[in-house]
């Protein structure tokens, strides 16, 4: 577990970043948010992305992965490329939505119903929109590679497929759960946002949790090789040296564990693949729903602390997934 920590961490990273700002990308797009939330964000995911790059080249760059046998090394020197192709390409989309005096509605409620999907088309936005959706590709090409990587972990035939679309299905999930978060947030300081662009990142999150779901559900993800799926262990038998004291001296309150005692774990992998359905996908489904109605009711507050929760509930499923899914390689 030790030594696929680093990749299961590296790989909830890379798709928290593209998918927020693939999200944020689409908000700006569709001219749903105001400008100063798009710069905030925006800055936050190019330094996010920034520190997930560095991790990658300290604990999963393409050295490290191709000591791991079950890895496809076909696509190990493609990661390191797209990624920072990705983090480049943000960089010149922040500065120039910093240049954008007009990017973004205006935010008062009356005004902002009406301005919302209403494109202001200008030179500077149409640049910034060229570099937001290369970044996005190289994004979505980074997510590819590594499923291509680490396909050979799941079943062979079509669960191989399923294996990389799960990556683009936590993407989304992961990245919209955490921009929806922070619009709901951006609510509670300006109350008269219109409900249409949290409506709209929440359903994608929605979508994405449901994709997730119909992956796991077709054998995308492969749990754990069938050399983990031991929940006895038995230790190897110890040699143990002739001593001057006779084997028929008593020991006083000796609580030693005979050699050849199984070792139960504490707890089974059917019995963390079944938490994991509950942690990331029953209760954030669940929550998603009321949280749509709430929105629709214009209860902001409520909703976005049960964002918080749903971030909560995504980061922890992902990561007790791709545990699970990397346990083959240990």
């Amino acid at each position: 577990m030790l030594i696929t920590l680093p990749l299961m961490l590296f790989i909830v990273m890379a798709e928290l970043s593209i998918g927020a700002f693939a999200v944020l990308f689409l908000l700006d797009w569709r001219n749903m948010v105001k400008r100063n939330f798009l710069i905030t964000y925006a800055i936050i995911y190019v330094l996010f992305t920034g520190l997930t790059v560095l991790f990658q080249l300290n604990f999963s760059n393409q050295e490290l992965l191709n000591t791991f046998m079950l890895l496809d090394k076909s696509w190990t020197a493609y990661l390191t490329p797209f990624l920072l192709l990705f983090l480049l390409l943000m960089v010149p989309y922040t500065i120039l939505l910093l240049m954008d005096k007009k990017a973004g509605v205006d935010g008062k409620f009356k005004q902002e119903e009406e301005e919302v999907g209403k494109t202001r088309w200008s030179n500077i936005r149409i640049l910034r929109l060229v570099f937001g959706s290369l970044a996005v590709l190289a994004g979505v090409a980074t997510l590819f590679v590594l499923g291509m990587i680490f396909r050979p972990l799941a079943a062979a035939g079509p669960a191989e497929a399923f294996a990389v679309g799960s990556f683009f299905a936590s993407a989304l999930a992961l990245g919209g759960v955490m921009t929806a978060m922070w619009l709901g947030h951006w609510y509670l300081v300006t109350p008269a946002l219109s409900e249409k662009p949290l409506r709209f990142a929440t359903t994608l999150v929605l979508i994405g949790i449901l994709a997730q779901l119909l992956f796991t559900f077709t054998g995308g993800f492969s749990t754990v090789a069938p050399s983990q799926s031991n929940k006895v262990v038995t230790p190897a038998a110890t040699v143990t040296t002739t001593t001057a004291i006779s084997a028929a001296t008593p020991v006083p309150n000796s609580q030693v564990k005979p050699s050849d005692a199984p070792v139960i774990a504490p707890l089974s992998t059917d019995v963390i693949g079944w938490l994991r359905l509950l942690v990331a996908f029953v209760l954030p489904l669940a929550l998603l729903v009321f949280i749509l109605k709430l929105i629709h009711d214009r209860s902001f507050q409520s909703a976005t602390g049960m964002l918080y929760l749903v971030v909560v509930l995504t980061l922890a499923g992902e990561a007790l997934s791709r545990g699970l899914f990397l346990a083959g390689l240990s």
